[in-house]
């Protein structure tokens, strides 16, 4: 022991005083990061746990996040509801309909002068002929326009219908309410809002289309000047006479007024049911 103290003391801590500056320049000059400390961990590894940590620690303070809800989009398939009053409604009209178009309208079916008055407006659509009625005229022309308007609007809610819809409103162009009540006393009363993808082509494509909608608003505001009802002179009471007359007279001019009334009053309710929609 004595011996080691003295080599120290006379051999090493001599030569130390020597190359202590030696020393201290090599000192400064490794970087610190070549000895670390022991406990100590580079900066990546203290990312990496606090990242870590932050994954697998819970704050009070702060908020959990809010639950992943996977939606499933289920494919409801349409069904025809129960028959209400509204059915039963539709099925009387009709049978009124065809029971005074047989039985009680005035005049004969298929008479010469009911024929010759078709040929008559079906080769001449415009102008009016001149011994054509006007206010007949008017309701002539409203075939045209009522039963597309009905089209429209019932054919969105036509999907899952106890009869197919295309036939009857096609039909009606021609036929009018004749064609239409068998189907409308079936069809079921839909107020869920209905999806695009739920419409047929001819919804899609025609009915809903705004140059449908432009082209039958036309057509309407066309027929009072086509009638010639805002002609110079035109005389209201006249025309009445003259309209009463010819219903009087011919079956088919009778049961066309109804027609197109019944059928007016069924698009008013359908818009009602569209707004509702």
């Amino acid at each position: 022991l004595f011996r080691t103290i003295y080599f120290i003391f006379t051999i090493i801590l001599p030569r130390m005083k020597t190359c202590a500056p030696t020393i201290l320049v090599l000192f400064l000059a490794v970087p610190a990061r070549a000895f670390p400390p022991q406990g100590h961990r580079s900066n990546n590894v203290v990312k990496s746990l606090r990242r870590n940590t932050a994954l697998s620690a819970w704050s009070p303070f702060e908020k959990s996040p809010a639950p992943i809800v996977e939606e499933i989009s289920e494919i409801v398939e349409l069904t025809p509801g129960p028959l209400d009053a509204k059915n039963a409604l539709a099925a009387a009209v009709w049978v009124s309909l065809v029971g005074y178009a047989f039985l009680l309208a005035p005049g004969e079916i298929g008479s010469a002068a009911d024929n010759a008055m078709i040929e008559r407006l079906l080769s001449q659509p415009v102008p009016r002929p001149e011994e054509v009625n006007q206010l007949w005229f008017a309701v002539w022309n409203c075939f045209a326009v009522v039963p597309a308007l009905l089209a429209g609007l019932s054919a969105p809610a036509g999907q899952g219908q106890r009869l197919p819809a295309a036939p009857f409103l096609w039909g009606s162009g021609a036929l009018g309410y004749f064609a239409l009540g068998p189907y409308f006393a079936t069809r079921t009363n839909r107020l869920d809002p209905i999806r695009k993808s739920d419409l047929g082509w001819a919804s899609r494509t025609i009915f809903e289309n705004r140059a449908f909608g432009a082209v039958l608003s036309a057509i309407t505001l066309s027929i009072p000047f086509s009638s010639d009802l805002f002609a110079p002179g035109f005389d209201f009471s006249a025309a009445v006479d003259g309209y009463v007359s010819l219903a009087a007279g011919s079956r088919f001019v009778a049961v066309a007024g109804i027609d197109i009334a019944i059928m007016s009053v069924l698009a008013a309710g359908l818009g009602v049911e569209g707004c509702k929609r």
